[in-house]
């Protein structure tokens, strides 16, 4: 694969920009100086082997000034200077990247996280800051995030507020969150698991607060005292959370919505978005098929060397290539929003893939869409939020989604192992994708085939869940929608909270048959994105056929 960028949009990779030197001793895994170089280093040499091409611009842009001198050919290296020139380079990265320090007290003195502030509207036009002011929006819409501090699982439920009982939305197990798209007004109560006619609480949701607690030690109802160690350490931790996303939307004027010293900046590249219509361009060698191959050949060709957990090498003969237009395939990438960030890249698929898509449809059952992302703290549900239908595309079905599979890695800059299990895999390279996120694990779900009829929606979600509060602070990072068909009215794809001068309403992103848009769910610092709520408006006439692939991080 080979990236070509403008100058402009020149981005090093995140897996090349170690963490921040200073952070939380609630890490499970701390890790000191030198070992964060050592890492650094693993993570450099990791990349160049997973994409050389990208790696070496990467790696160009990362390496560190020479602070050693030889003498009678002797060298001599000043560690300090070194550390010191480290310490800049990485703050130069990472502010690269639209990150600034921020110091943070919660409780042990103070420490650096590095933020994301939404840069200022007018830069999204290309023009001074200051000068242009964001449209307020029509949709009034948020997130809302409802954190139990107790030791007990409870269940959260939405009050209609008119005498009919209340609309279960999902658990949030001891001192840890649940949560829904809302909207000002609604109110909502947490009840004990087993009785959910004792209501706990109410909260009410306020149109700048997304994050809402129940905390019974402060209400006077639980003694923390009475609490086992375990039990006080979540409670703390959760506090502390609390602490500081308190100096985290002072900073930012953004709720923090993830779990500070537990979810960490994403692992993965993001594509730059700083002005609309801005493009980027990836060159893969995962070209379009032109012709579906006879049925027998690609089932032959899938149970061959591997099928889709097969390594292959950029000098090696594409899979089928006879079915396949040239050798080398160029995305262009355009921005359509900078926050949230979101871009559309035209002819992701041919039309022979896509009538492959939908061939497996023809093949396959299709059921009741559910709500809820896999590994969700609450439970998936079908709800008339959701009226589509939808059913799942494995990698591994044939040589063509395989395909789909890789291309998708190239444009997002990610090895295509990720996006495998690798727990049977002897492979060198594979096993360097292993390195990068710690897991031999697939990050990548199956593909999601939903169909909706006339009148069929999905309104404005997230894709984002809240996790559990043990584990890695894994969620869905990126979101990537394929288009099967345009013969429809209605159907689009909206952004209702995007950020632009021109227009109070969402924006709509229409059908188009082949046509990608890829979105991310997490903000560079590794907060959760309020801002790329969306919503697959109504089918006013025909149907609509789509795929979409989610990218998890750090893990899935």
């Amino acid at each position: 694969m080979r990236v070509e960028m403008n100058d402009t949009n020149l981005m090093p990779s995140p897996a090349a920009v170690p963490k921040a030197m200073t952070r939380s001793r609630r890490c499970k895994y701390p890790v000191q100086h030198g070992v964060r170089a050592t890492l650094f280093l693993f993570w450099m040499c990791g990349l160049l082997l997973l994409h050389l091409p990208f790696s070496t611009i990467a790696r160009e842009e990362t390496k560190l000034p020479n602070e050693c001198t030889v003498e009678n050919g002797e060298e001599t290296c000043n560690a300090d200077a070194t550390s010191s020139s480290s310490t800049s380079q990485e703050a130069e990265l990472l502010r690269a990247r639209g990150l600034e320090p921020m110091t943070v007290d919660i409780g042990h003195g103070e420490e650096t996280f590095w933020t994301y502030t939404t840069p200022d509207v007018s830069s999204f036009y290309q023009q001074a800051p200051g000068t242009m002011k964001a449209q307020h929006m029509t949709f009034n819409g948020l997130t809302g995030k409802f954190v139990n501090l107790s030791p007990q699982k409870l269940r959260l439920f939405w009050d209609p507020n008119d005498g009919r009982d209340g609309v279960y939305i999902g658990d949030a197990a001891p001192f840890g969150p649940t949560g829904t798209a809302t909207y000002p007004t609604h109110a909502f109560y947490f009840t004990p698991f087993n009785d959910p006619n004792q209501r706990l609480n109410k909260f009410v949701v306020s149109s700048k607060t997304s994050v809402y607690v129940y905390d019974p030690v402060a209400d006077g109802t639980a003694d923390l005292s009475s609490w086992t160690p375990a039990e006080r350490d979540l409670y703390q931790l959760q506090t502390e959370n609390l602490k500081f996303a308190q100096q985290y939307k002072q900073k930012t004027g953004r709720d923090w919505l993830a779990l500070y010293g537990r979810r960490e900046r994403p692992l993965h590249k993001m594509w730059d978005a700083t002005h609309f219509g801005q493009t980027h361009y990836v060159n893969t060698n995962q070209t379009h098929f032109h012709t579906i191959p006879p049925a027998d050949k690609l089932k032959e060709t899938n149970s061959q060397s591997g099928g889709c957990t097969r390594r292959l090498g950029p000098d090696e003969p594409r899979i089928l290539s006879e079915y396949r237009n040239e050798e080398v395939l160029s995305l262009k990438m355009t921005v359509i929003s900078c926050a949230p960030r979101a871009f559309e890249i035209l002819d992701f698929l041919s039309e022979a893939e896509v009538d492959h898509i939908l061939e497996l449809a023809t093949k396959m059952d299709l059921r009741e869409s559910l709500t809820g992302a896999a590994g969700d703290t609450g439970t998936a549900k079908v709800e008339n939020t959701r009226t589509s239908r939808n059913t799942w595309i494995t990698r591994s079905m044939s040589p063509i989604v395989d395909s789909i599979y890789r291309r998708a890695a190239d444009l997002l800059q990610m090895d295509e192992a990720l996006f495998r299990s690798r727990l049977k895999s002897k492979d060198d390279s594979d096993q360097n994708a292993t390195d990068l996120i710690g897991s031999k694990l697939n990050i990548a779900e199956d593909l999601q085939l939903v169909h909706y009829d006339v009148s069929q929606q999905y309104t404005p979600h997230h894709d984002f869940s809240f996790p559990a509060t043990q584990g890695r602070q894994k969620a869905r990072f990126a979101t990537l929608l394929l288009y099967l068909n345009d013969d429809l009215k209605g159907g689009e794809t909206s952004f209702p909270r995007w950020k632009n001068v021109g227009s109070s309403k969402p924006l709509l992103v229409k059908p188009q048959k082949g046509k990608a848009v890829l979105f991310y769910s997490i903000l560079p610092d590794g907060n959760y994105d309020d801002l790329s709520q969306h919503a697959a408006q109504p089918v006013l006439d025909g149907e609509k056929w789509l795929t979409n692939l989610w990218i998890w991080d750090p893990v899935k």
